[in-house]
């Protein structure tokens, strides 16, 4: 199936959880993609203003878990420090250390439900069902959001 846009995210079908799929030409679109989406399952995220800027570090053993790591510092924010964001600039990722480290800004604001409205709530990110799919001109990642 091929996706009209270079980057983006889109979600599949599951019985009680959600599953998204994202993609970019490279692995920090396709994590960016995924932060987007991860936003749009909990709230709208086009009313969240990038007022704030903050930075998040994320480590990982391989791209799988930095991808976890990396929705669970975003979960940890909302769950913990009720912030949430719409803006956000992750910088290349080298294979070449080990483990991975991803460093991100990340622009957002205090999470108001009456401003950002509440859609579902997210208890946890899995490995379930997770994959990271690398060609030339694009990376795709699928991750299971469990509701």
């Amino acid at each position: 199936m091929s996706h009209p846009k270079t980057e983006g995210y889109r979600f599949l079908e599951h019985t009680s959880d959600v599953i998204i799929e994202s993609w970019g030409p490279t692995l920090e679109t396709a994590f960016v993609q995924a932060a987007e989406a991860f936003y749009e399952t909990i709230l709208n995220p086009r009313t969240v203003e990038p007022k704030i800027e903050e930075q998040i570090k994320v480590q990982g053993h391989d791209e799988k878990e930095l991808l976890y790591n990396w929705l669970e510092a975003l979960l940890l924010k909302f769950d913990i420090d009720r912030m949430v964001y719409s803006k956000f600039h992750i910088n290349p990722i080298s294979n070449k250390t080990s483990p991975l480290s991803l460093q991100a800004k990340i622009k957002g604001e205090k999470y108001a439900p009456q401003k950002h409205g509440a859609k579902v709530e997210i208890k946890g990110i899995t490995y379930h069902l997770m994959r990271i799919d690398k060609q030339q001109q694009r990376t795709t990642v699928q991750i299971l959001l469990d509701l």
